[in-house]
């Protein structure tokens, strides 16, 4: 095994992760190494609660400088893993959260049209999280390094996911009340590493982790998410933070907008939509912003289809078929088709369709085809090209009818 000369400490800025870099600060019995041989990094997303960054920056930061202790930002660059990461800092005195990341998670489901997915593996922090960081260690430090992610007592299955053994120790932040999201994580199963689990050591709970950060800090530490996180519960607490960051929530909106009307069932939550939750809680300044920047921009008349192999197994194709000055003048255009093809206009949630074809939802494969309106924000695209998904469609036509 290569010498181990660094500990890597995974910073997800929430309660588990600040709770081990704390007690590691505090009390240099518990360290797995000299600080000065401490590396904490974090992956930006860019769409991290705001009030995150700032408890970060004057809570955290300052503890770090005053130890010397080396902290690295790093992003995603782009779409494309051929573009790289961005590396947003790296320093032993650092002054700030660069929070807005580079190319943000949000970016991307703009792109697609999409949200993150409340069921099966955890892709998005794969691919803004877990690769980001994978490739900044594979420049800088595999093979001669630890690595501690916070992974709580509670934890073991998620614990048992992570063991990927290539002669570096890794130690993760879980605490023992996740137990549902080990079940639905495997963030950090592409990265070859010897875990190690300092929290699971301590036996402390996420409860045991808020303490302590309160009892250090003064101040109760916030939950680590996404505004637009599908598995952030929305308890009181939760809805009253959305209350505090309205433009970050109206974006969400936006974002959520763009799923559902490319997609009926596309809401962030299951079963449950961000647009009618936030409307509901009374978070007037939110709605009006996310009303105001989808009025604001031009919208555009969309082809949507999908061929399904079974269920919840999909190949999409969306064309964006024309492109309007506002939404005014997109709906005009989709009266206009519904008119001419005698298919009435069905609005769910406020988003209106015309539907062409809908799906069975016992026989496969099966297709659906409708005409909506949105965003002008999602451009021409099917996974393998048009092309193959027409070849596809027209085949399966054949097979239907």
């Amino acid at each position: 095994m290569a010498k181990t000369v660094a500990t890597i400490l995974s910073y997800g800025m929430g309660v588990e992760s600040s709770a081990i870099l704390l007690r590691w600060i505090m009390s240099p019995v518990t360290r797995p190494c000299s600080l000065e041989d401490l590396i904490v990094i974090t992956s930006q997303v860019g769409d991290e609660y705001t009030d995150t960054g700032r408890d970060v920056e004057a809570h955290i930061l300052p503890l770090m400088r005053a130890q010397g202790i080396r902290y690295v930002q790093v992003a995603r660059h782009g779409h494309l893993e051929g573009e790289g990461i961005t590396v947003l800092d790296d320093s032993r005195t650092p002054a700030r959260v660069f929070l807005e990341g580079d190319y943000k998670l949000s970016d991307e489901l703009k792109r697609n049209g999409t949200v993150p997915q409340y069921g099966g593996v955890h892709r998005c922090a794969l691919k803004f999280k877990a690769w980001v960081i994978e490739q900044w260690l594979e420049e800088h430090v595999r093979g001669r390094a630890r690595h501690a992610i916070g992974y709580n007592a509670d934890e073991t299955g998620r614990v048992a996911r992570s063991e990927y053994a290539f002669g570096e120790r890794i130690a993760f932040g879980f605490n023992v009340d996740e137990k549902s999201r080990i079940n639905r994580s495997c963030e950090y199963n592409t990265l070859s590493r010897e875990a190690f689990y300092p929290l699971l050591e301590w036996g402390w709970d996420r409860r045991t982790c808020i303490e302590y950060i309160r009892s250090v800090l003064g101040i109760t530490w916030k939950k680590s998410a996404c505004v637009y996180c599908p598995f952030n519960a929305l308890r009181d607490d939760a809805i009253e933070r959305q209350r505090e960051h309205p433009r970050q929530v109206g974006d969400a909106m936006r974002i959520e907008h763009l799923s559902l009307a490319l997609n009926p069932r596309g809401t962030i939550y299951k079963g449950r939509s961000l647009i009618q939750i936030t409307i509901e809680a009374g978070n007037d300044v939110a709605v009006e912003l996310y009303r105001k920047s989808i009025e604001s921009e031009p919208w555009a008349l969309y082809r949507v289809r999908r061929i399904y192999s079974g269920k919840g197994k999909a190949d999409r194709a969306v064309e964006k078929l024309h492109v309007f000055e506002g939404p005014a003048e997109a709906r005009m255009a989709l009266n206009t088709i519904s008119a001419s093809s005698g298919v009435a206009v069905e609005e769910l949630r406020g988003i209106p369709y015309v539907w062409h074809e809908r799906r069975s939802e016992t026989d496969f494969p099966t297709r659906e085809e409708f005409i909506t309106i949105a965003p002008a924000a999602v451009e021409t695209k099917a996974r393998y090209g048009l092309d193959w998904f027409d070849g596809r469609w027209s085949a399966l036509q054949l097979h239907l009818f």
